[in-house]
């Protein structure tokens, strides 16, 4: 009940956003992500296509070299995620959320990704995810989320969706870092 109003209140601030500000939001957290994370010298990073007013990636794909493989996630059910190969073959089909999807089967396992940027609703003070409800992320990374030698999980939003209280369940996936556009938060 406590994370569904959480989240309720986030999605209605996310509402409230300019236009303007998500850009200059936008540009500010992908070059400070671009710049700080190293993302070039990852083999296989994951990334995500943006639903609603999650920050975009579309400048982080366009410096990402020839030598890294980008991964999106796609859902295959209405309990299970995987992470799909992005290459120039690639086509793309909208699923039910209206969320575009790599339509091909070249999947990885997590553990073979260095970097992972998932998108969130908001983060809580000990760094832990809250997204929209579905579970999917949590599902899809439960088997690797409490290993040391794990790839590392990266946020990228805005400074409103840092929520100054707890939240966390057992399930839920924590962050190593957390970029705004107002901050760097480190969680490992």
């Amino acid at each position: 009940m406590v994370k569904n109003n959480i989240r309720k209140s986030l999605l209605r601030q996310g509402q409230l956003l300019s236009t303007e500000f998500i850009q200059k939001s936008n540009q500010i957290i992908q070059s400070t992500a671009i710049k700080e994370l190293k993302i070039n010298e990852a083999e296989n990073i994951l990334l995500y296509f943006p639903f609603k007013f999650e920050i975009s990636v579309n400048l982080i794909i366009s410096e990402i070299n020839e030598h890294t493989k980008i991964y999106m996630p796609k859902i295959l059910s209405s309990k299970e995620m995987k992470f799909n190969l992005m290459d120039n073959k690639s086509h793309f089909k909208k699923n039910k959320y209206g969320i575009n999807e790599i339509n091909n089967k070249k999947y990885i396992d997590p553990l073979s990704l260095d970097i992972m940027l998932i998108p969130f609703v908001g983060v809580d003070k000990g760094g832990y995810r809250l997204g929209y409800g579905g579970g999917y992320f949590d599902r899809a990374l439960k088997h690797i989320k409490n290993l040391e030698q794990r790839p590392k999980i990266i946020g990228l939003g805005y400074d409103y969706q840092m929520f100054n209280g707890d939240f966390a369940e057992d399930h839920d996936i924590k962050y190593d870092v957390v970029i705004t556009e107002k901050n760097i938060i480190s969680f490992s």
